[in-house]
Formats: C-alpha cells, structure tokens, sequence
C-alpha cells in the first residue's frame, strides 16, 4: 500500500487517491505533523485528509470522527507545540472534550460492555443481537415475499433463479450498493430459498410507517428513535418525515428507511393516504401529523397517536398557523383526528386531562417516557465530573445552571436570563464561588426563534453577564451537560413531561421547574427539586439562590430524584407497554423475538 512520503508528495497525489483507498489506522501521519509550520498549511492537511478519509470501505461517511483523529494524532507527533494547539481557532473546547470522550467511551464499551453510540444507550452484545435477528428476519421477508411474486405471477423457478443470480452477480457488486457488499440479503438459489424458509422461526413482520414532524433532535424525536429501535425486531419500520434533518443517520444506522414527504405541499393529505396502502399499521408522532390519523381512518389501517404537546383546546389554530408554521393543519382537522384516532397515547395525566371531550375515553392511556439509564449509568461511572467541567471552562468555584431544551419562549429562557442577570449583580456566593449560566438548545431556524435568542443576549448583556452565560446550539449528545451542572433548569411556561427532567433526576442534580401540566407527576416540590410558578423570574431568582447556598439540600434532592426515575420512568415498562397497545391491533403474523 502506498503511504505518503512527504507533504508535498501528499498535495501532488491528494485529488488523485480514492475516498477510502488508506484505512486510518494506516496512514502515515508524520510528514504532515514535521512540515506543518503555520495555519494554511495546517488547514492544507486537514483538507487532505477528509479527502482521503472521510469514506470507509463499508460505504458511510464518517467526517466527524476523522476530524477527531486527525486532530489527536496531529497533536500526540509533537511537532505543534501546545501553546499553538490551545490557539488554533478551528478547534473550541467542546470539541476537545469530544475527543476526551470518545476515549472515554472506547474504554467504557471494553471495560463494561455497556456504551455504544451516544446516548441511546444499550449494550453493545444486546446490538449485536438485535442487528443479527433483525438481519436474518429481513432476508426471510424478502426471500418470502419474492416467492409469493413469483406464484401470484406465475413466473417460474428458472425465472426467479435468474433473478436471485441477477441479485448476487450484479447488483451486490455494484459500485452504488457498496454497503451491500457481502451482505447475505438474499438466498443464491431457489433450493437455497426454500430450503432457508422452511428452516427459519421468522415470519414476516407486520409494515409500520412512523410519521414524524422533522428530523431535527429535540424531545419527541429522541421519543420516537427510542421506540422504534426497541420495537424493530417485531416490526417493520418505515420513518415518513417532512423535511431532512440531523436524525435521518440515526434510523438509518438502524436499517430504518426514511422517506421525505413534504408537508408544505397541496397534494400531502392524498400524499399520506397513498403512502399508508403500503403499511398495515401506523404511528403518527405529535399533533402536527394529523393528517396520519384522519387517512388511516379512512384507510381502516390501525393508527397509534402519540401526543406531546398540551396546546389548548380553543387554540388549536394559533399553535398550528403561528407557533409552528404548519399552514396544512387547522383546528378542525386536529378535532376530527381525535375523534377518529382509535389508540391515543399521553405521555402524562395532566396531559390526557387536556383533551377531555374530543376522544373516546376507552381510546386513550397514559404510558411515561422511559429514559436509556443504561447508557448514563455507564457514562456517570466512566467520566470525571471535574474533567468534564474544566473542558467545559467552568472551574471548581462555579455554581454552574444549566437549562437544555430549543431556546424558544415555550421553554421560558428569557425568565432564566432574567433571573440570572438578578443573580449576577446582586448576589454573591460564599468561598467566591461563581454563577454560571449554560443553556443548550439554540437552533437559528425559525424567525421567531432568532429574535428570541437575540432578546436572551440582551438581557444578559444589560448587567455585563455575557461573560458569565453560554448559549449553545443543539447538541446531540447532552450528557456532560447534566454531569457538569449545579442545578438543571425548566422553568416552561407550556410543557407536556419534558424528558430533561428525568434525565436530570438520573445524574441526581436537583431540579427547578414550573409547577405546570405533567411536571408535577414527575416532581415533587421539596423532594426532587423545587416547583416556581410560571413566568416568574424572582420566583426562579428565589430557588436558585436556596439551592445555591445549600449544599445538603442539593445532595438529598439528588438522590430522592434517582428514586423517582427508577421507581417511574423505566425505559423497559415503556417500550413494554407500547408493545402491548401496538401488536394488540395487528394481525396474528406479529414476529415474537
């Protein structure tokens, strides 16, 4: 294998290498680290690098990680001293920290079995076993459904052994299908079919299209990824989204088809209905996939609705038009999708409250969100809390707040800000301890949500706390923003059952939240945290300052909420129950694992 001899030879040759011709843990570094002696150059070999590397031989893209690499190996030559490292401005501690992490994370998968991925959680055995029973189920459905083409057809056997001969010899070696390469998707011969069908447990798996509202990460997407990565070995699933987004990966990564269809177009509720003939179950995510419920109805294919939001029922209009931008809903759409849903499930009591009268009451349950313990229980005993806050930029001293959720007035980050500018210039922490305010979530999409940021900026910056305030985009991986803080923040002035408070109560970091819709079901006041009035910015200026100067409350309000999770918010009862409330309405062919 040709290896770079030099940084001009690797400029010569860099448009002439194919993407993934050198596998990483082969290439030679060292050239580059020696004659790197400034920032173009520098920047030269990063380009030369994800030109080479940034696609491996199993066909995924993976810029991210060869940036890391890149980046580790760079500094571990020794040819780049570290003051220049710390002044380089293509790297912000936060992506240092990743790098920190993913060690982190490598030793953690070896050492326990227990990390894979971000957050999703999981042991890496138990994927393991998921991907091979997912793998081998989906061969047989394939292999079963081509032979029942074929017999419905009446195309005979030679004509379908050309067929699966076709499949090896010419679609399996083609360029465009390079992740296929060595996949065992279908049988060689029609003996082999058979043979194959006649020996597997499998049976066909019932088709599932799950319709969700974006790709984007936020609460009820991570909801819907979770869901479906428990419930894919019984179920065939198919993501219907209205636009891409940064998840499309993630279903993806677990053999998940995603399929675009636009909500912005005329044609969309006829688009869904001829989406649906090909399924024999639904589930619609949120309120805005209304159209899911009314053409399902219509379809007479079984439908789940999940509903997370807790829009008031003589507001529907003012939610859908203005607060969301879907032009395609209105209130009477969302009326008669409840009326015709038969299986509605809220994530919360109070929630399910606020919809009395439009549903059928035998229609609908309450099943809590579950949150993925296993993946912050291995992070918690893996990660150093005052590494995590040093890569951060927070020292020892800092009493550090973290408020997570889209910086939008829905999740009340003006009140936060209103309430730490108070804190900034008018209160002083003992031991010239520090307030530190961190709130992630930011996404520069929506107007709206623009000139809100903008009106938190200026809050802070009215005192001189700018300094003293982050505000970050949306982060897929959130957990060492919970190990890093003080105190999480969730002062909503609407909410369902956000799941940033469980997953606080897992890392035992107390809790101020709003005593608003289902927040008091997972949070008692005085117990896992402290419950403030909505809108209010001395009633959070008063809790945080309480919490603050009290060391044993925070430690005691900590552990009462890792009871709290355990005893309520169960990952495995969640996907337990949904399993149950599904399969109840399929035909007798639901797969059991």
């Amino acid at each position: 294998m040709k290896r770079v001899g030099s940084f001009k030879e690797a400029i010569d040759i860099a448009f002439e290498l194919p993407a993934g011709a050198v596998p990483y843990e082969e290439f030679d570094f060292e050239p580059y680290f020696d004659e790197s002696k400034n920032e173009e150059e520098l920047r030269k070999t990063w380009r030369i690098f994800t030109k080479v590397k940034d696609v491996l031989d199993n066909g995924l893209r993976l810029e991210n990680a060869s940036w890391r690499l890149w980046f580790k190996e760079r500094s571990k030559a020794g040819g780049i001293a570290p003051t220049e490292v710390e002044q380089a401005k293509n790297l912000s501690e936060l992506e240092k920290y990743d790098l920190n992490l993913d060690a982190s994370l490598k030793k953690a998968e070896a050492d326990t079995d227990k990390i894979v991925g971000d957050m999703f959680g999981g042991m890496q055995t138990k994927f393991q076993e998921e991907n091979d029973k997912v793998a081998v189920r989906a061969k047989a459905e394939r292999t079963r459904a081509l032979l029942e083409l074929a017999k419905k057809h009446g195309i005979s056997e030679d004509a379908v052994e050309d067929i699966l001969g076709w499949v090896q010899n010419a679609v399996l070696q083609a360029e465009e299908v390079r992740i296929l390469e060595g996949s065992d998707i279908l049988p060689a011969t029609t003996k082999d079919a058979h043979l194959f069908l006649d020996s597997t447990t499998y049976l066909p798996r019932p088709r599932v299209a799950a319709f969700c509202h974006s790709l984007e990460r936020n609460g009820a997407n991570n909801f819907l990824l979770y869901l479906l990565r428990e419930l894919r070995e019984e179920l065939s699933f198919d993501l219907i989204s209205p636009k891409e987004g940064a998840m499309r990966a993630d279903y993806e990564a677990m053999g998940i088809p995603v399929t675009i269809q636009s909500m912005k177009l005329a044609s969309y509720p006829d688009d869904v209905r001829v989406l649906l003939k090909n399924f024999q179950y639904a589930i619609a995510n949120t309120i805005m996939t209304t159209e899911v419920i009314n053409a399902s109805r219509d379809l007479d294919i079984p439908c789940l609705w999940v509903i997370h939001e807790a829009w008031p029922k003589d507001q529907f209009n003012y939610y859908a038009k203005e607060v969301f931008m879907m032009t395609h809903l209105d209130e009477q759409a969302i009326r008669d999708a409840f009326a015709n849903a038969s299986k509605i499930v809220f994530p919360a009591k109070v929630q399910r409250r606020c919809y009395d009268g439009l549903f059928k009451a035998g229609n609908a349950r309450v099943i809590y969100n579950g949150i993925p313990l296993a993946s912050i229980n291995a992070f918690r005993a893996e990660q150093s809390r005052d590494r995590v806050r040093e890569d951060l930029g927070y020292g020892p001293e800092d009493f550090v707040l973290v408020h997570m959720g889209t910086v939008c007035k829905r999740k009340a980050q003006l009140v936060t800000c209103q309430a730490f500018a108070e804190l900034y210039s008018t209160v002083s922490l003992p031991d010239d301890r520090q307030f530190k305010l961190l709130m992630v979530g930011a996404r520069y999409i929506r107007q709206h949500e623009i000139n809100y940021i903008e009106e938190c900026k200026e809050t802070l910056e009215s005192v001189g706390a700018e300094a003293a305030a982050t505000i970050l985009d949306v982060k897929k991986n959130v957990l060492p923003y919970y190990l890093a803080a003080d105190v999480i923040l969730c002062p909503s002035i609407n909410e369902v059952l956000p799941l940033v408070i469980c997953e606080a109560m897992a890392f035992e970091r107390p809790v101020i939240a709003t005593r608003i819709d289902g927040i008091p079901e997972a949070l008692s006041d005085g117990v896992e945290g402290l419950l403030i009035e909505p809108g209010n910015p001395a009633a959070l200026f008063d809790a945080i300052e309480k919490l603050a100067v009290n060391a044993d409350m925070r430690e005691r309000m900590g552990i009462a909420g890792r009871q709290r999770v355990l005893q309520q918010f169960s990952f495995s009862t969640m996907s337990k129950t949904y399993r149950e409330t599904i399969t109840v309405d399929l035909p007798e062919i639901v797969a059991k694992a």
